[in-house]
């Protein structure tokens, strides 16, 4: 256990102290980040955390909090590992991600505390680069880069780029019919065929995170709240689509669709046309207020433009790090990327 102390101010107490929890319940991180994140945001439910840290391939141990005296979660950070495939080279990597300090005790610093302690951590089990999504211009940006310099590393954004956002009024309205004859949902026996389809989707991306056997069935049919479709041809899986439906906190507490895989490059114009209506007709019909999709530049989206998407305002930024000295020749920039963005 680490601690690090602080006066304590306008309390009797004069000193608070904080420990280090690894993997804390889901539903004490969810509350803690419910009570933090500023609107608008997806709600930080227990069943989003386990979409992402809990895949066969995770590990759970890299998801750390540090926890006050009185038994409060002040602060959270987890870095979810995975395989990279930058210029054509793998490494070890860490996307991090679902950052929360309580705003209870941001005056003790603890964003630069749980930043550097999660890279020690990442750097001591041997992982190689860190990736991570922040919005641009928020102060995660700089409490990044200063743990990175305190450890003589440097990290730097590689891509700017936004969501694409439909809304059911303007989409709804321009939406074929599709093709629902040859478009169904993802089965187990479909896991082979999605494997090679995503597995091509990031082959020639600057950037991508490498897809596991191990993981498809989980991150297409098992996690909570995701529903995925493919495009069936003459007994073969031609395309794919992987869908979120996840609550968003704005004013209110409303319903969004995430577009989170999109393996559509086998098929023809027309039938990626004809797969995109059949997918969002079904995700409008489950109660979507918008459907959101990450423009990262490693798919034609252009399906999505034609039916009134448009970039949402909020750019964000895929910040890129060495967790390593030796690592050099990281590109500066990247035309695009395949990841998860969460």
């Amino acid at each position: 256990m680490q601690a690090s102390r602080a006066a304590g101010v306008g309390n009797v107490e004069s000193v608070v102290c904080f420990d280090e929890v690894v993997s804390p319940d889901f539903e004490e991180v969810s509350a803690l980040m419910r009570a933090n994140w500023a609107p608008p945001c997806w709600v930080y439910e227990p069943d989003l955390l386990t979409m992402h840290i809990l895949r066969p391939t995770a590990d759970p141990s890299m998801a750390v909090g540090l926890r006050a005296t009185n038994g409060d979660l002040a602060s959270y950070l987890a870095f979810v590992p995975l395989r990279l495939r930058v210029g054509g080279r793998l490494y070890r990597g860490v996307f991090g991600s679902f950052f929360t300090v309580s705003g209870r005790y941001r005056r003790h610093r603890l964003s630069d505390r749980q930043q550097g302690l999660m890279l020690d951590r990442a750097r001591d089990q041997g992982y190689e680069l860190y990736v991570a999504v922040t919005v641009a211009g928020t102060p995660a940006n700089q409490t990044v880069a200063r743990a990175f310099a305190a450890r003589g590393l440097t990290v730097q954004s590689v891509r700017n780029f936004r969501y694409l956002a439909g809304v059911p009024a303007i989409v709804g309205a321009r939406l074929g019919a599709g093709d629902p004859g040859r478009v169904r949902r993802y089965e187990l026996s479909d896991a082979p065929a999605a494997f090679t389809l995503l597995s091509a989707c990031t082959a020639e991306a600057p950037l991508a995170k490498v897809v596991e056997r191990e993981d498809v069935d989980f991150l297409l049919r098992l996690r909570p709240r995701v529903t995925t479709y493919v495009y069936e041809a003459d007994g073969e899986v031609l395309g794919l689509v992987s869908l979120s439906l996840l609550p968003v906190l704005s004013e209110r507490v409303g319903m969004n669709a995430y577009v989170e895989a999109f393996a559509v490059a086998r098929l023809e114009p027309a039938a990626r046309a004809a797969f995109v209506d059949t997918v969002l007709h079904a995700a409008l019909a489950q109660g979507a207020e918008a459907v959101m999709v990450p423009d990262t530049g490693c798919a034609d989206l252009e399906v999505f433009r034609r039916l009134g998407f448009r970039a949402a305002p909020r750019k964000l930024r895929l910040l890129l790090g060495a967790l390593r000295p030796d690592i050099m020749g990281l590109p500066e920039t990247v035309d695009g990327f395949c990841l998860d963005v969460f």
